[in-house]
């Protein structure tokens, strides 16, 4: 019944699953009629992206479009700097070379009133000298007088030959004083003389230096002025130039702003013709599409309900099949039961049948095992008798073993008590006299009881060697009596357990004879049985299977022809959208080349359009770039040429200012060495010289004419 069962579950299996797969097929069928529709409405569609496409293309050029000139003002200002920056170094140069030129002045006069202060300072020095002199010439004449009274006063003579010596002295003092008074004086007059001589050096210096200096100020200012303000000048017009170059750049930049922009309107004027071009599509394409793709769902829905409608016969003609056999397989199991039932009471009744065999064989297991224990324990009293014999002996060797161990003990204990007594004679403290005998008596007593020990150990030993003699032997006699009774019991328990081993084979063969004779009978009463159920349940298999066989022919057929119509009625769906799309892909198509002539116009003329614009950005750029190199390379000129005409001239002042600096100061430093050296104190010291040799000379003369 299974095998039946599976056949009609493969059928419905198969007609469901075909019945399942038309939804699938149906709506693939739908989804190709739409992926038909949508395949036209996607070009429609993806005609205003390549639109975008394109224009946007275009419009990303046209925006990317270079249209900026390079600023030429940038370079005006950066050469108005330069210019600016060519009059502030010329200020600065003439500045410094001013300050070179002034300090010439400015150091020779300040050199010269210091010199000139020296000078005079010296000067009034030497005459307060020259003045000093004459004072001392004054005093020592006037001390000479005294002195020459005093010793005219001590000489022995006439009044009047004293008298004339007194106005020859006086005159001769008198005469040494106007002398050195003029002398002194006419230094004096020479010092005036040297000091308004060197003033007059100090000022002709200082005029002349002072002098060169003015010259080259006022050459300076006359050599800078009108190239500083020529610059200015130059820097205002190249400001106002950069401004036209400024304006003029913006101007034409603008003109090819408004190039690009007509460009951009010509873009945007494209992409409106453009879309006049796909608009209509919507209305021209989507009806027809609408329409045949509405037909065609229809007609797959009708279809989809007629052969769901077959599917659910042929499914209900299985469900009926498969109710019988769930019918049969019932009726099945209750003769399936049925002979089962008879076939457990032929069972239990062998089962009686041998529980009745075994109440006698047990019997005779139970009495061998009965016999069996009865030796067990006898084997278990023999092994005690025997374990018996063997307990005295231990018993027997601990004795031994005390008895030695107290002979040992006694002879360690007389040999330790010897050697105790020898230890105690105190034989360091007694005389030699008296310990020799004494230590030579007691070796003697422990020579003689060592010797009896040695004895002694020497019996004992030959006693314990007889007592284990003796022990040896009586386990020996031992041994054979346990050897000899455990031989007799195990001879006996042999023989026992063979006459009960074939009393219980015996037994077991006789009901394994009678076991097999009641098995035999039952197993041929429950063939018969089964034979009887087996030919039953085959009469009923042979009732369904007259129904499930002309299945495997029907239901096949059945499917195919389903299918056929299934497959004709989607091409039919199909094929009348497949002749709506044609349509709508030709009104597309001419729209497309329409649309893709116009584009490409529009490209070729914007193409053309931004090559101008390039052209025009390159000629304008060029022009203003020639311009402006003309105008700066000629700005640039005339400023190197004022900034280095007056720089020369600047140098030129400068390196006359440095150069003739020391020219120019030399005289004062001739004076000022002059001074160092001492041109005023030299002729005072030789003034100095003459009065003292002068009045050094009086004193003699003096004394003289006093003796």
């Amino acid at each position: 019944m299974n095998d039946l069962r599976a056949t009609v579950a493969k059928h419905k299996a198969a007609v469901e699953g075909f019945g399942s797969g038309i939804t699938p097929r149906l709506a693939t069928a739908k989804g190709e009629v739409e992926t038909l529709a949508q395949g036209v409405v996607e070009q429609v569609a993806a005609l205003r992206p390549s639109i975008s496409a394109s224009l946007g293309a275009l419009l990303t050029q046209v925006n990317a479009a270079n249209v900026t000139l390079a600023d030429p003002s940038p370079r005006f200002d950066a050469l108005a700097s330069e210019v600016e920056g060519h009059q502030q170094a010329l200020t600065a140069s003439s500045t410094t070379a001013r300050t070179k030129a002034e300090s010439l002045g400015q150091e020779a006069t300040a050199k010269s009133q210091g010199l000139e202060a020296q000078a005079k300072s010296s000067a009034e020095s030497s005459q307060g000298q020259l003045t000093a002199l004459q004072q001392q010439v004054a005093q020592k004449c006037d001390a000479d007088k005294k002195s020459f009274d005093a010793k005219l006063a001590k000489r022995k003579g006439s009044k009047e030959e004293t008298e004339a010596r007194r106005v020859q002295g006086y005159a001769l003092i008198d005469q040494t004083r106007s002398q050195l008074t003029q002398d002194l004086t006419g230094v004096g007059s020479t010092l005036a003389a040297a000091l308004a001589a060197v003033l007059v050096r100090l000022a002709t210096s200082r005029d002349a230096a002072t002098g060169r200096s003015t010259q080259l100020t006022t050459t300076l200012d006359g050599a800078v002025k009108n190239p500083v303000s020529a610059l200015k000048a130059l820097h205002q017009e190249i400001v106002s130039a950069g401004t036209t170059a400024k304006d003029t750049h913006q101007q034409q930049q603008s003109v090819l702003a408004g190039q690009r922009k007509t460009l951009v309107d010509q873009l945007m004027a494209a992409a409106s013709a453009s879309a006049a071009i796909v608009d209509p599509l919507d209305t021209q394409v989507a009806p027809s599409l609408t329409a045949g793709k509405t037909q065609a769902d229809t007609a797959l829905d009708t279809l989809g309900k007629t052969i769901g409608g077959q599917v659910a016969s042929v499914t209900a003609q299985l469900t009926a099949v498969e109710k019988l056999i769930d019918q049969v397989q019932k009726q099945v199991e209750t003769a399936i039961t049925t002979v089962s039932g008879t076939i457990d009471g032929v069972v239990q009744g062998a089962l009686t049948a041998v529980e009745t065999l075994k109440a006698p064989l047990k019997a005779t297991l139970e009495a061998a095992f009965t016999t069996m224990d009865t030796l067990v324990a006898t084997i278990s009293a023999l092994k005690q008798q025997v374990m018996a014999l063997f307990e005295a002996l231990p018993q027997m060797l601990e004795q031994l073993q005390t008895l030695f161990q107290q002979i040992v003990g006694s002879l360690e204990s007389l040999l330790e008590r010897a050697m105790g007594l020898l230890d105690a004679i105190p034989a360091a403290d007694l005389p030699k006299p008296l310990v020799s005998p004494a230590v030579q008596g007691i070796s003697q007593v422990v020579g003689q009881i060592t010797t009896q020990l040695g004895t002694l150990s020497s019996q004992v030993g030959t006693q314990l060697q007889a007592v284990q003699k003796t022990i040896v032997s009586q386990v020996e006699t031992v041994q054979t009596q346990a050897q000899t009774q455990i031989d007799t019991a195990t001879t006996q328990a042999v023989t026992q357990m063979g006459t009960l081993t074939q009393s219980v084979l015996q037994g077991i063969e006789q009901a394994t004879a009678q076991v097999g004779q009641i098995v035999a009978a039952a197993v041929t009463q429950i063939g018969t049985v089964k034979d009887q159920g087996v030919q039953q349940i085959e009469a009923m298999k042979q009732q369904v299977a007259a129904r499930v066989t002309p299945l495997d022919t029907q239901v096949p057929q059945r499917l195919e022809a389903l299918d056929a119509q299934v497959g004709s009625g989607i091409d039919a769906a199909v094929q009348a959208m497949q002749t709506a799309r044609d349509t709508a892909e030709g009104q597309v198509t001419s729209a497309k080349g329409r649309l893709d002539s116009h584009l490409g116009g529009t490209k070729t003329s914007v193409t053309a359009g931004l090559t101008s614009l390039e052209q025009a950005r390159g000629s304008a750029e060029t022009s203003l770039t020639s311009q402006a190199d003309q105008v700066l390379a000629a700005f640039k000129q005339r400023a190197e040429g004022l900034k280095s005409g007056a720089q020369t001239q600047v140098d030129s002042v400068s390196t006359q200012a440095t150069g003739q600096k020391p020219q120019l100061l030399s005289p004062l430093d001739a004076i000022g060495a002059q001074l160092q050296a001492g041109a005023f104190a030299k002729p005072v010291s030789a003034a100095n010289g003459r009065v003292t040799s002068a009045l050094n000379a009086l004193g003699p003369k003096l004394d003289a004419l006093a003796s």
